[in-house]
């Protein structure tokens, strides 16, 4: 498919530094308390979003409609009936978020930066989070811009974090439908200033380290192994590398965003923060203030019912996993066959059992050796080896061979306590 592509695309690659110098303030500490990393911050949001008290009004709250139809409203507070599917996008606008950010390598355009797509099954039984490649180059469905009212046309070839400059979060919408053949009738954005204004409410995160960082683009240091709580100015510094993990690239981020977000979910469910309605209401005071939200997540109702799902959840059914791709020059590609039958199975519900090796370039499953100091902790346990499984008995229909593993894909689940790869490491 890539061969039948034209060759005129969207191309940012002239476009440096890929994030601004951040600077170097000592008192940041003390402002930017529990900053967490870009859209497991985004998730969080949502989870704030969703428990919001009845005693607190909702005409503050920014909505913005979406092509696909809304589902009807939630009766009371029970938990969301059925399934749902949720578009969480974090902003790389700087207007208006503070120095500290730098200035934006794009102009002042509007990007989705980091974007998650969140579908929970009927039965609650499972979630899937889908991480979009901002390099990814797609073709581009037409879009309404919001500002001017004008239809940008479709165009093909374009790179993936150009949709929320051309037609706002409803056009993230439609180009993520395109991809996945699913239809997205809630969504929530956030931009830098919100992911620090949230964090406070949410808490910090323990983030594991196979090795020191030292990024010079963000400044993020980490002077050795082992499993450090991100808060202030390092957080804010860990939400924006790419160049301090992995092989630098944007695909590195992602599975390094992998390691943060099963370790907040982790951390969400064990702290009982889903079920606590005081930490809920607090978080969703700042989630006003600072979020966009789709038009159907604006009812009360809807949004506590989905967050009485999401404190449920078995940890090793919430999987978080990479759209199939593969590279094209500078880019990437969609990998149309991996892709296809990734979003078949997550669209029917089928089992999906990610393999050994899928952890991505940005993490890995090799716990490092225990240090000590005033950012550190103890590692995580090593996952216990199964037990093995018995024999069928004598006459028996054998057991068929196991087929669910889908080769190739890259992810985990909120289970395992995997850590972030150095750069180069």
């Amino acid at each position: 498919m890539a061969a039948e592509r034209a060759t005129t695309v969207v191309d940012t690659s002239s476009m440096t530094p890929r994030h601004g110098r951040l600077r170097r303030h000592s008192g940041i500490a003390h402002v930017f308390r529990w900053i967490a990393l870009g859209m497991a911050v985004v998730l969080a949001a949502l989870v704030g979003v969703v428990g919001i008290s009845v005693l607190r009004v909702t005409t503050g709250i920014t909505t913005v409609d979406l092509a696909a139809d809304v589902p009807p409203a939630q009766a009371g507070f029970a938990p969301y009936e059925g399934g749902f599917t949720i578009l969480m996008v974090g902003s790389d606008q700087r207007e208006g978020q503070g120095e500290e950010f730098g200035e934006s390598a794009y102009d002042g355009d509007k990007l989705n930066d980091v974007t998650m797509l969140l579908h929970v099954n009927d039965d609650h039984s499972r979630a899937r989070v889908v991480s979009f490649p901002r390099d990814l180059l797609v073709d581009f469905p037409a879009c309404e811009d919001p500002e001017t009212g004008e239809t940008v046309p479709a165009e093909r070839n374009v790179q993936f974090n150009q949709a929320l400059g051309r037609g706002g979060l409803a056009c993230v919408a439609t180009v993520v439908e395109s991809l996945t053949g699913m239809d997205v009738p809630y969504a929530a954005m956030i931009t830098f200033q919100g992911v620090i204004n949230m964090s406070t409410a949410v808490g910090g995160v323990p983030v594991c380290f196979a090795g020191p960082i030292d990024d010079p683009w963000t400044g993020l240091q980490i002077e050795e192994a082992g499993v450090h709580e991100l808060e202030g100015e390092r957080a804010l510094q860990f939400l924006r590398s790419r160049h301090g993990v992995g092989d630098g690239s944007d695909l590195a981020r992602i599975s390094s965003q992998q390691v943060f977000l099963s370790s907040l979910v982790r951390t969400l469910q064990s702290d009982a923060v889903l079920t606590d309605f005081t930490r809920l209401y607090a978080i969703s005071q700042v989630a006003i203030e600072n979020m966009t939200l789709s038009s159907g997540l604006g009812d009360i109702g809807t949004m506590v019912s989905m967050a009485r799902v999401l404190a449920d959840i078995p940890l090793e059914t919430m999987q978080f996993v990479l759209f199939p791709n593969v590279p094209e020059g500078a880019r990437v590609v969609p990998d149309e066959e991996r892709a296809e039958e990734l979003m078949r199975r997550i669209r029917l519900d089928l089992p999906i059992e990610l393999g050994e090796d899928s952890l991505g370039v940005g993490s890995t499953d090799q716990t490092p050796e225990p240090t000590t100091g005033p950012t550190a902790s103890a590692t995580p346990e090593p996952t216990e080896t199964p037990e093995p499984t018995e024999s069928a008995a004598p006459g028996a229909t054998p057991t068929p061979t196991p087929t669910d593993e889908l080769e190739g894909v890259i992810g985990q689940d909120a289970s395992q306590e995997s850590c972030v790869v150095p750069f180069g490491g």
